[in-house]
């Protein structure tokens, strides 16, 4: 039960206690976080990890009761509200001699700069860029790009896990041309949207079926070959069905009773047996009705520590990435483990002559989760940097049960480091594959509003999608007070 009995002079000890807490422990943590720019996105992300960690519950309803802040809230500019505290309480603060201090003014400046950095200038009315993953069908509906264009693509992704670089140079250079069109009709101008260019990274899926048909409901055994040119098979008097996976690798910590999913958790198995060949897994979900295994869905580990063996660049991405760097204005690395792959991946960009290009992490795993605040401080060694919430896979690997809180912490973490954040996976997605929106992912994507970005993927309805989402983003609400005030006379 929280202590609402506490004086002002207590009060004013405890905050001071706590000041001073947040200061030494942030002051000890700057040796391990050296940066030669983003000196304020650091220290106060510092300041608001080591805020955190105390406890602060207790002081919640005697800052409220002289009107004050609750320290919760503090996440923009920990320390400038704490003096601000103190200052009320008329304590006296002497500013830390190693920490800057940003003031709302800085956070909400260098949050923008910060954004438009990486996303370029948007509308000012709206809240949040948007991004648009981009089909290979694409390159020949050129009328579709226009439209893209035209109703607030500010950023055009293009998945490396799929086509190859042929393709992508086509969806490219399909796009430029849509552009150049528009800006010689004159209705495109001082706009140019940028390419983010997803790398694949070591993402599990399953491999070719030759257009074999499979399908599982709870009570199936499923065979998982670990040779990506194993046939697949559907279930027969010899065996149960049988699928090939790609990246061996990720397999070699499995052990039984862990939970294997597939296509976005959709399928749901439990390992019960494991050979040098093949994994066997009990079918858990679906319970209802059968689903069919779809070639290249992916396949997810949670619990078998696949980062172990397998590193966040792969060699396909190495071979993509001066493709990337010659087209594209940001790259994603997907499936980041910890700062270590940011390490890995900015050498890389050193070998290939590639600083200028702009670094988005996707967090996406658990280590990820862990380290997100470690992933951003190594982030804010590139040029630009966001950090992408990443939640199709992000979900299987937290469970759905915890995604909302997961995703709600992700977005504190960046606003403290003044980091763009990318609302992704889900977005709109009924409305994007059946031209009718659901209530539920309204409600998602006008949460999506914290975040710098939100992105859509590909589907039938996109333009549908897109003319809605920015709708939602218009700084300015379409309904006024009076719009319901016959309502408000009946009730």
């Amino acid at each position: 039960m929280v202590n609402v009995s506490i004086n002002q002079q207590e009060l004013s000890q405890k905050v001071l206690n706590l000041y001073h807490q947040v200061i030494q422990e942030s002051e000890m943590a700057l040796e391990k976080f050296s940066l030669e720019d983003g000196q304020q996105n650091r220290d106060n992300l510092l300041a608001f990890l080591a805020l955190r960690k105390l406890h602060l519950r207790e002081l919640y309803i005697p800052l409220a009761a002289e009107g004050l802040t609750p320290l919760e809230f503090s996440n923009l500019h920990v320390l400038f509200t704490m003096e601000k505290i103190l200052n009320h309480l008329n304590v006296k603060t002497a500013p830390p001699a190693r920490l800057s201090i940003p003031t709302p003014i800085d956070a909400k400046q260098i949050s923008e700069r910060k954004s438009e950095e990486l996303f370029g200038k948007r509308e000012k009315q709206l809240h949040s860029a948007i991004m648009v993953t981009l089909d290979a069908k694409m390159i020949y509906e050129p009328e579709v790009m226009k439209e893209l264009l035209l109703n607030g693509m500010d950023i055009a992704r293009i998945n490396c896990a799929h086509n190859h670089q042929g393709i992508w140079k086509q969806i490219i250079e399909g796009l430029r041309e849509a552009e150049k069109k528009l800006k010689d009709e004159g209705i495109y101008n001082h706009r140019t949207c940028k390419i983010y260019m997803d790398m694949a990274g070591p993402k599990v899926r399953i491999g070719k079926l030759q257009q074999v048909e499979i399908s599982v409901i709870k009570g199936d055994i499923l065979r998982l070959y670990l040779d990506p040119e194993k046939p697949g098979h559907p279930a027969s008097t010899d065996g149960p069905a049988g699928v090939p996976v790609t990246l061996e690798k990720a397999f070699r910590n499995v052990r039984l009773k862990d939970r294997i999913f597939i296509d976005d958790g959709k399928i749901k198995g439990v390992v019960q047996h494991i050979t040098s060949n093949y994994i066997e897994i009990n079918i858990q979900t679906p319970a209802n009705k059968s689903l069919r295994i779809k070639e290249g869905k992916g396949v997810n580990l949670p619990d078998s520590l696949p980062s172990l063996n397998v590193p966040a660049l792969t060699e396909k991405d190495l071979h993509d990435l001066p493709f990337i760097i010659e087209h594209a204005d940001i790259v994603g690395i997907s499936f980041v483990h910890s700062p270590i792959d940011l390490e890995k991946l900015r050498e890389a960009m050193k070998r290939y002559d590639g600083m200028h290009l702009a670094v988005v992490a996707k967090i996406e795993t658990k280590d990820a989760v862990h380290q997100t605040a470690r992933i951003i401080l190594e982030g804010l060694k590139f040029k630009s940097f966001g950090i992408m919430i990443a939640r199709g896979d992000l979900a299987v690997e937290v469970g759905p049960e915890n995604l909302a809180s997961v995703q709600d912490d992700i977005l504190q973490i960046c606003s403290a480091a003044y980091i763009p954040a990318i609302w992704a996976t889900g977005v709109l997605e009924k409305l994007t594959k059946t031209g009718i929106p659901s209530r539920a992912e309204m409600t998602d994507a006008s949460y999506g509003k914290q975040a710098a970005c939100i992105m859509l993927n590909k589907g039938p309805y996109i333009i549908e999608s897109l003319k809605m989402l920015r709708n939602m983003l218009q700084t300015e609400q379409s309904f006024s007070p009076r719009t319901y005030s016959n309502t408000h006379q009946i009730l």
